[in-house]
């Protein structure tokens, strides 16, 4: 019996030692799915309204609910260099209450429709959603107008909402990755308008009520909104129903002047932010790429399959199954109305925190250096078109591609069409977004223990080392003694 339980333990120890993963399965991955399932969109109808209100509705006859979204084209980036999460905090108060029904009151009422309203801000836009039962679409509708039109910020309610977003914030930032994750894109964009979106949780305190009216009547505007209307619908009644509640929504575009977006990173910079609680370290690296409807987002859409989008990618193989430097590695890439951003993350044990730095590192300068093969572009192609089927067949998903669609003003490629423009991309394409988009040099952002310090000053030549609410504390030289 002792000689079996040997046996089962070794053969555990082996099962997860990273030359036994490329053993078995790592090296020889299964093939695309020759025949990936179809990407089947209902077709999007859009009127624009006396006031400027854009009205989209999508029809899907299975589905077994109807969605109300309000798309506002005001993100965080539009906050105050004063007041960073003033747009959120807007958002969150849409439904704490109108003119004329306190806020337990319109509470109750959206409750006994059997949903529930949720409100997302994102970086460029904003969105407050309702989804109803089709046989109760129209008060719905009536719910979103009474909440949008009639909206009232009063202190109590929103000394509750700043609660609740200090104390979300404070919980989310106790992860490394998402600490390093916001610094990141404190460095990359400043002196940008999205900067503001990295904001710590303390400046939520000084936001007032008179602060998120300012937003709310400078922004929430009619020729600055859409209402999206998709599910079990008769579309021609839905769009003449909103038109009836939201017609009479007065308000000017607000004044925006379009800003350049911010140039990529070109020297080498590392910057180390104390999370003095962490278990693990996290490292960041990315830059600023193209915007979201730039010509290189789908050969760099399938670049990213290949640096980490999956546990076959060159990261992953990489840093966790070849060389064990991190507990998982990969990559991501978000686009904005102004620019984008990619970044690879790992997380890893305080010893390898060094290695896997370079490592990623590395492997962004080879992708940038020489193309990838043709057998990883048709993985990282069959992934992403196969995937798509299922992140548009959730109400969630087809309300978060429609709502970017119509903030964004993306034409079909970043709809229906996407999987076709995925189908053009070859070795030849995606190198030359990875020449484009890939050489400008990467921060590297270590989030960690401050007893974790060293061996990173010792490694890199300058290290800016910041405390957990991004405050530059000093700034080592290699060599340096602590």
């Amino acid at each position: 019996m002792r000689g079996v339980v040997a046996v089962a333990a070794l053969a555990v120890r082996l099962a997860l030692s990273p030359a036994f993963g490329q053993e078995r399965f790592r090296r020889t991955p299964p093939l695309p799915d020759a025949r990936p399932v179809e990407l089947k969109l209902p077709e999007v109808r859009t009127a624009v309204l006396e006031n400027g209100l854009t009205v989209a509705t999508a029809v899907q006859p299975g589905a077994l609910t109807a969605t109300l979204m309000l798309v506002v084209k005001a993100g965080e980036a539009d906050s105050p260099p004063d007041r960073p999460g003033l747009a959120g905090l807007t958002a969150r108060m849409i439904g704490k209450g109108t003119k004329r029904l306190s806020a337990e009151y319109f509470e109750n009422m959206v409750e006994a429709m059997g949903t529930e309203l949720s409100a997302e801000t994102r970086m460029d836009y904003t969105t407050v959603s309702l989804r109803v039962l089709p046989e109760q679409l129209d008060r719905g509708i009536f719910a979103l107008r009474l909440m949008v039109l009639e909206a009232s910020f009063s202190e109590r309610e929103l000394a509750a909402v700043r609660r609740e977003a200090f104390w979300g914030l404070v919980d989310r930032m106790k992860d490394p990755e998402a600490l390093a994750r916001r610094h990141l894109f404190r460095v990359l964009f400043e002196g940008h308008p999205y900067r503001t979106a990295a904001y710590a949780e303390d400046v939520i305190k000084f936001i007032a009520a008179k602060d998120v009216a300012a937003f709310y009547e400078a922004f929430y505007r009619p020729a600055n909104a859409a209402v999206i209307v998709f599910g079990a619908i008769d579309g021609e009644t839905a769009a003449r129903r909103v038109a009836g509640h939201f017609g009479g929504w007065q308000g000017a575009f607000p004044g925006r002047v379009a800003v350049p977006p911010p140039s990529p990173n070109a020297r080498d910079r590392v910057c180390f932010v104390e999370a003095p609680n962490a278990p693990s370290a996290a490292v960041v690296a990315g830059n600023v790429v193209m915007d979201a409807s730039g010509p290189d987002v789908f050969p760099f859409l399938v670049l990213m399959q290949v640096l980490g989008g999956t546990t076959r990618s060159r990261l992953f193989m990489s840093l966790r199954e070849t060389k064990g430097y991190a507990f998982y590695a990969f990559s991501e890439a978000a686009f904005f109305r102004s620019c984008g951003a990619y970044w690879a993350r790992a997380l890893a044990p305080p010893e390898t925190i060094v290695a896997a730095a370079r490592e990623i590192l590395r492997e962004i300068e080879a992708l940038a250096a020489a193309p990838a093969g043709p057998a990883e572009i048709e993985e990282g192609k069959s992934f992403l078109i196969g995937n798509l089927p299922a992140r548009f067949e959730s109400p969630e998903g087809f309300a978060e591609g429609l709502a970017r669609r119509v903030a964004l003003g993306l034409d079909e490629a970043q709809w229906d069409k996407g999987p076709e423009r995925v189908k053009l991309v070859n070795a030849d394409t995606a190198g030359a977004a990875a020449r484009r988009h890939l050489a400008a040099r990467p921060i590297v952002v270590i989030a960690g223990r401050p007893e974790w310090l060293g061996p990173v000053a010792e490694a890199f030549a300058s290290v800016e080392v910041y405390d957990p609410a991004g405050t530059l504390v000093r700034t080592l030289v290699k060599g340096e003694r602590q």
